[in-house]
């Protein structure tokens, strides 16, 4: 051991360290959570206290220890607020943050004036020539570079760090290495859990990938305008998409990217075996796999899953911006900060006795002239508390946000809540918004024209959107508590690299609601040990009789627990077709393996299943959410219904009864909260919305349409605590619950569910008949309409709304040959456009084509 290490290893456990950090916490905490406590000699730090920290944080930032580095950083940033105009800081956090590699908060830290000591200018020019980031502006912090340095020696490799570590940044700069490298030679897949991040990871490739042989996709179809140029591609896909790519003839994949890769481990999404699935095509394809998660410390447990070596794999726990972590509970009437040692500093507070004053009031003087991310869980909490919150603040007068005030009216409805928010500079973010609104929330917010964001989950699923303080005010995703991985995903949303050195994670006890921090004493462990345990995988430790479970799946035999939730029902179900797929194809997999080693029986379940199976493996490989069986039983039919020539109510109707009869909907698709069909009646609304979606109707004719059928029919919706109520047109709150279930179908229900069972209802016919099918009713519900021109457009990048303008007004500037987009006159299409009538058209055509 060095002789700094030495001195270190003494630091970290010396007693007046311990009490200098607990005091300058207090000072922080309390400034924050009370304002209005005055200063006082206990809320001061001495000079000689204010000197000796700064020369601990100088130690402790030489170290390679993780945990002393993490430590040095937090001392700077406790200090700065109170000491950021002092010379004597700004020189001690220069040279900490240099030390660090930390090059983004050395910016904030000295207020952006230079240093000069040479000790720390040298660091600075070397660290800033051996790391920089390819091709970009910005320099490795030395926990990045530390990755991209591996990453360049490996041929498959998985890395984990805090959520605010730069997990896409490290991409972004490998993928340029590659193509700097390999001479623009490759295509590359980054593959993500949601449709909700397609756009946003897009639109970044764009403004950093500058090769122009590379042309950025999120559709897996190439189209034949950039086929015949001789193109290279980075895909942007889910898994579903990719599975698609992989099973069609389409381009050579080299690299493959998977961010967010800890959904891969979840024993209850329903997406998790598709996304597992989809990996394991690409494995028997050679492709090459890169993994990155948040703060999972075996972070070598993707490789194990595709049988990659262990070594290629680097768990990180420095942190590029430090938290802080409160507990505000306004039920029992206590504040409290968790100090770093473990200890709990109480801060006198205000309470109000009323959930919505509670809140109301914490964002106002804690979230004081910061911006601020709530997290609600439901999304019926999310909607009331920012609009509670908005209720209490005058308008703000944005050009901004009156243009997306103006947006959400025509293109939404004039009575939804989202409107009364944002006049405030409030807004609330969530899965079933239009990906079209949401991204522009998530813009504003950026551009600080957004204050306030209310939001559900959608944070966990990587939509990159810090700010300095999130209250969260639930310790439970759905009805789920969070896992640590879940919790310090969304905390780690807290702070801003290149904005703050810090954020705030304050816990919020507003109310008595189940979830809701209900039983401090367990709950807060998660908070308080800043710790993630080890991730497992199911599929490796057979945990809740997972395998077995899967053969008594396979068999249609009971479970072995009667207490089993319908999205575990349906991961062990798919996971069943997944492996029925290795067995037909003769695949080595760990799930193969193990399914055969822990079930006596479990070779001749699978040998069953070949001899009983005549479905193509072709059909099975892109039907893994649809039982074997179902698909035998179809191809065995004597005559099928063919799919309807005319897209009609009727006709979709008549197509979604057959789907329900041919697939057992009444038994696969009944149960859990959100069910695909409960029963038959709901098919007459999902062919209300079918016809209006594929006839390319835009989303507030398909708004009105679906409030008509209920008003006409008379239809109930469910409310809170899911109480069903006559549907009442002239009632706010039914027709903004039914707005948002129009956006959530149409998403969840006719571009997921349905689009599947009808893609594996045309394979099928196909099969059966030997023939191609004129009428591609899976395209049609994907890109939402039947004009091959509009589905061109949209594979070539452009979102669904532009690409129907497009076609109406703007289709002399493409070139068409048969069915197909062969050329494309971008200045025709800039020149001619019309800004003043279709102004936020033109904002998304300038981003979309870098303009």
């Amino acid at each position: 051991m060095t002789f700094i290490e030495e001195l270190v290893k003494k630091a970290l456990s010396d007693e007046y360290l311990k009490n200098l950090i607990y005091k300058i916490e207090s000072i922080y905490g309390s400034a924050l959570i009370n304002p209005f406590i005055s200063d006082n000699l206990a809320n001061t730090l001495s000079v000689k206290e204010y000197s000796d920290l700064l020369r601990f944080s100088d130690i402790l930032c030489r170290s390679q220890n993780a945990i002393a580095r993490n430590l040095s950083f937090k001392i700077i940033s406790l200090l700065f607020d109170r000491y950021r105009e002092d010379k004597e800081f700004q020189i001690h956090a220069a040279s900490v943050l240099t030390k660090l590699g930390n090059f983004p908060s050395l910016k904030i830290a000295t207020r952006d004036q230079k240093v000069n000591i040479d000790e720390v200018v040298l660091d600075e020019i070397i660290k800033k020539t051996i790391q920089a980031a390819p091709d970009s502006e910005y320099v490795f912090t030395d926990s990045q570079y530390e990755v991209f340095e591996r990453m360049k020696e490996c041929n498959h490799f998985s890395f984990s760090g805090p959520t605010s570590f730069g997990k896409s940044f490290i991409f972004e700069s490998f993928i340029k290495h590659i193509i700097q490298e390999r001479n623009a030679s490759d295509n590359i897949v980054i593959l993500v859990p949601t449709r909700a991040l397609i756009n946003q990871v897009s639109q970044k490739l764009k403004k950093e990938i500058k090769n122009t042989r590379y042309k950025i996709l999120s559709h897996p179809v190439v189209p034949p305008l950039y086929r015949k140029k001789d193109n290279r591609f980075i895909f942007v896909f889910t898994p579903e998409r990719l599975i698609a790519y992989l099973t069609a003839d389409n381009p050579v994949i080299s690299f493959l990217f998977v961010d967010e890769a800890h959904k891969l481990l979840s024993e209850d999404d329903t997406r998790a075996p598709i996304f597992y699935h989809a990996l394991t095509l690409a494995k028997r394809k050679s492709i090459k796999l890169f993994f990155a998660s948040p703060n999972i410390p075996n972070t070598e447990i993707f490789l194990q899953l595709f049988g990659n070596s262990t070594k290629e794999s680097l768990a990180i726990t420095e942190s590029a911006v430090a938290q802080n972590r409160f507990f505000v509970d306004c039920i029992d009437k206590r504040a409290v900060m968790f100090s770093e040692y473990g200890e709990e500093i109480s801060i006198p507070y205000v309470y109000h006795n009323d959930d919505i004053k509670d809140l109301n009031y914490a964002i106002k003087v804690i979230g004081r002239s910061v911006q601020n991310i709530i997290y609600c869980n439901t999304i019926e909490d999310t909607i009331n508390y920012a609009l509670n919150y908005s209720s209490e603040l005058p308008n703000k007068n944005n050009d901004d946000l009156e243009a997306l005030i103006k947006l959400i009216e025509t293109s939404m409805h004039v009575d939804y809540y989202l409107l009364d928010c944002l006049r405030k500079g409030v807004a609330f973010h969530f899965g079933g918004l239009p990906q079209r609104i949401r991204e522009k929330i998530e813009i504003l917010f950026r551009e600080k024209i957004i204050d306030h964001i209310f939001c559900t989950s959608t944070l966990l699923e990587g939509v990159n959107l810090p700010a300095k303080n999130i209250f969260i005010l639930s310790n439970s995703i759905g009805l789920r508590k969070f896992s640590d991985i879940d919790f310090w995903n969304l905390a780690g949303r807290a702070g801003r690299l290149t904005i703050d050195l810090s954020g705030n994670i304050i816990c919020m006890r507003v109310s008595e609601k189940r979830n809701c921090w209900g039983n401090p004493a367990k709950d807060l462990q998660i908070v308080k040990e800043k710790k993630v345990k080890k991730a497992s995988s199911q599929l490796m430790t057979n945990n809740g009789n997972f395998y077995k479970n899967i053969e008594n799946s396979l068999d249609e035999k009971s479970f072995t627990r009667m207490q089993i939730s319908e999205n575990e029902r349906m991961v062990l179900n798919s996971y069943g077709s997944i492996l029925a797929y290795h067995n037909i194809i003769k695949t080595d997999s760990i799930l193969k393996s193990n399914f055969i080693e822990k079930n006596v029986d479990g070779q001749k379940v699978l040998n069953k299943l070949v001899i009983s199976n005549h479905v193509p493996e072709e059909i099975l490989a892109q039907s893994v959410t649809i039982k074997i069986k179902y698909q035998n039983k179809i191809l065995a039919q004597n005559q099928l219904i063919s799919l309807p020539k005319q897209v009609t109510y009727s006709a979709c109707l008549q197509l979604l009864n057959a789907l329900y009869d041919f697939y057992n909907w009444g038994k696969e698709e009944s149960g859990g909260k959100k069910p695909l069909a409960k029963n038959r009646n709901v098919l007459s609304y999902y062919a209300v919305l079918m016809n209006s979606w594929i006839n390319s109707k835009p989303l507030s004719v398909i708004i009105l349409a679906a409030i008509k059928d209920f008003d006409e029919n008379g239809r109930s919706i469910l409310l809170k605590n899911h109480i069903p109520e006559i549907f009442n047109k002239n009632n706010r709150v039914h027709v903004n619950k039914l707005i948002n279930n129009v956006i959530y179908d149409i998403e969840n229900i006719m571009r997921f569910k349905v689009k599947n069972y009808v893609t594996n209802y045309s394979l099928l016919i196909e099969t059966k008949y030997n023939a191609v099918l004129k009428y591609n009713w899976s395209d049609y519900l994907e890109y939402g309409t039947t004009d091959s021109a509009v589905i061109d457009l949209q594979n070539l990048g452009f979102p669904r709304h532009l690409a129907t303008l497009l076609k109406k007004n703007y289709l002399d500037c493409f070139e068409i040959e048969g069915d197909s987009i062969i050329d494309f006159f971008e200045t025709e299409l800039k020149n001619s456009f019309d800004r003043n009538e279709y102004p936020e058209e033109f904002l998304e055509l300038q981003e979309i084509l870098e303009w």
